[in-house]
């Protein structure tokens, strides 16, 4: 009876030592750092746009930028809605404007043609792999606008001191688009290479191009626009970041 006494006083002394022992080696343990991907992806890169049909025997090629931000609805990212801003230069023609002020200060007048867009809808992508195709769908609003601007030479290169919107005009588009993301590894595992196209089925809009503008003698401007359906291809090259969510565990 006196040894199981004793058993049992040397186990109820034992006890807290033990679990402070065994506490501060769980507290010890260090915390490790998972890193993965969240479901906001953003993007962007250059735009080459090409007019399609009675667009094409209006204006030329257009150069740009394009952007982008991604939420996926599922963990996978299979399926995303997708949110793109974007533009294009398609014209542009710059006349000496010394007569303003009459040769003493150095200036110019810059004329531009521009086709802005913004466009919402979902979006498909094969979520693994080293190649990963992905195809959209969208309805965007087109603006297409011409500004011309007085700007400055020799050592006020650049600067703008007054701006005239020429013309301007809005219609909605269909966009269809697809491409493929290549996407690195190691540390850059979150970023990818992204080549892709879309199609914009656009609306009837009016636009001016380079010589739209007539400059009359008695100072006043002449104006040709011209009318159309907006169809067109971008073509972009560019870069996408999955924005990382880190976990400690």
């Amino acid at each position: 009876m006196r040894k199981i006494s004793g058993t049992i006083l040397v186990a109820m002394i034992s006890a807290p030592v033990l679990a402070s022992s065994l506490a501060a080696q769980i507290t010890a343990r260090p915390l490790i750092q998972i890193e993965r991907p969240s479901r906001f992806t953003i993007g962007g890169g250059f735009v080459v746009s090409q007019p399609k049909g009675e667009f094409a025997e209006n204006i030329d090629n257009g150069f740009g930028i394009d952007a982008y931000g991604l939420f996926r609805l599922d963990p996978t990212g299979v399926l995303s809605l997708r949110a793109d801003l974007g533009g294009s230069q398609y014209g542009s023609e710059t006349l000496p404007a010394g007569y303003i002020y009459g040769g003493r200060v150095g200036v110019e007048v810059e004329t531009t043609n521009s086709i802005l867009w913004a466009a919402f809808g979902p979006q498909l992508t094969m979520p693994v792999g080293r190649v990963r195709p992905y195809a959209s769908a969208a309805i965007g609003v087109m603006n297409f606008q011409t500004t011309s601007s007085v700007r400055g030479t020799d050592q006020y290169q650049g600067e703008t001191f007054a701006s005239t919107e020429n013309q301007s005009d809005n219609t909605r588009s269909w966009i269809f688009g697809g491409g493929v993301y290549f996407p690195f590894t190691g540390r850059l595992s979150m970023m990818a290479i992204d080549v892709g196209a879309k199609y914009f089925t656009g609306g009837n809009a009016t636009y001016l191009r380079e010589g739209s503008i007539r400059d009359n003698p008695d100072g006043t401007v002449t104006i040709f626009p011209l009318h159309s359906k907006t169809d067109q291809v971008t073509w972009h090259v560019g870069v996408s970041y999955t924005i990382p969510q880190h976990i400690r565990r």
